[in-house]
């Protein structure tokens, strides 16, 4: 049998079922020490004449966790900084939310923009690219969300949010003495459909197709389809706040050989693959400040670069 080419190894690993776990984290970062405002003159000697791009998740990150996750809305102040990002940098949001939802909270056209996990991502051309392996898990999902929906339609303050390519279960508003009850609720969906993931975020359970795909898989997939992933030249930022965040910055370790860094939102110190922190959406809006600021000294972005047809390494 003849080996497989580059290409074929590539999608594999990008698209093939993966039913492991992925890795815990490898290291426990300490909020005061590895704050990325304090330490912003050693992340711009990374980035210093390389072309940035910058990704952010956008719950936590971008708008503040609320109770009402219909009313997570951008702020005027981070909203009018993410318009200035976008003009030196290429700048998108990879996030659970649904990709019709996200980019109607953010409603800047020209960002780049991954829903659903990453399952479900459009370009600022307007060009949508769905994951097609991921289609097949839809009726799994939509089973998921109707049971859920039915078991949850007497408990005050619990929700189930159809994120088309994935499902989320929030739990926040809902009284204490019932989470145990939720938690049950939430591993016996799981058992019942082998063909879904779950994951556990914060005061949500989030399921999604079973296959070896996540927010890193699609930043590396963005980053391939803007033909900037071969380039020694790009230095790529991303900030997330939650558990499905590690996969992007995991991207970033040294046996990846991806030049770029990974940022959590936490106001405590915690076990992560990121490099820095940030206590909370204002230092985040202050530290997209100081890349704008800094501008000058890291090169701009392709200009209008956009995506199109799939790269051939990621097509299934």
């Amino acid at each position: 049998m003849a080996a497989p080419t580059a290409a074929a190894s590539k999608a594999q690993s990008l698209s093939g079922i993966n039913e492991h776990e992925q890795p815990r984290p490898s290291r426990r970062l300490s909020v005061t020490n590895a704050n990325a405002l304090a330490n912003f003159s050693e992340l711009q000697t990374h980035f210093r004449d390389h072309r940035l791009v910058v990704f952010l998740d956008y719950d936590g990150t971008l708008t503040p966790i609320v109770n009402d996750p219909a009313l997570a809305l951008l702020s005027p102040t981070m909203k009018n900084t993410l318009e200035k990002l976008r003009e030196k940098f290429i700048t998108g949001v990879i996030t659970g939310r649904s990709l019709h939802k996200i980019q109607k909270f953010v409603s800047i056209p020209q960002l780049y923009y991954a829903g659903s996990h990453g399952f479900d991502i459009e370009g600022p051309d307007g060009t949508s690219i769905k994951n097609q392996v991921a289609a097949q898990f839809l009726t799994d999902l939509h089973q998921v969300r109707n049971e859920l929906g039915e078991q949850i339609k007497d408990i005050a303050g619990a929700e189930v949010e159809d994120n088309i390519f994935s499902v989320s279960l929030h739990y926040r508003n809902v009284d204490p003495a019932l989470r145990p009850h939720m938690s049950s609720l939430a591993h016996t969906a799981r058992e019942q459909h082998p063909r879904v993931r779950m994951n556990e975020g914060k005061m949500v359970y989030e399921f999604k197709p079973k296959i070896d795909w996540n927010k890193g898989k699609a930043l590396l997939w963005l980053l391939q389809a803007l033909g900037l992933d071969e380039h020694d030249d790009v230095y790529t930022i991303y900030i997330g706040d939650d558990t499905t965040d590690e996969d992007a910055f995991r991207l970033f370790q040294a046996h990846y050989n991806r030049k770029g860094v990974g940022i959590v939102v936490t106001e405590e110190s915690m076990s992560t693959d990121a490099s820095f922190t940030l206590r909370d959406t204002n230092e985040v809006c202050e530290f997209l400040n100081r890349l704008i600021a800094c501008g000058d000294h890291a090169r701009s972005a392709p200009s209008s670069p956009q995506l199109t047809d799939p790269p051939p390494a990621l097509q299934h």
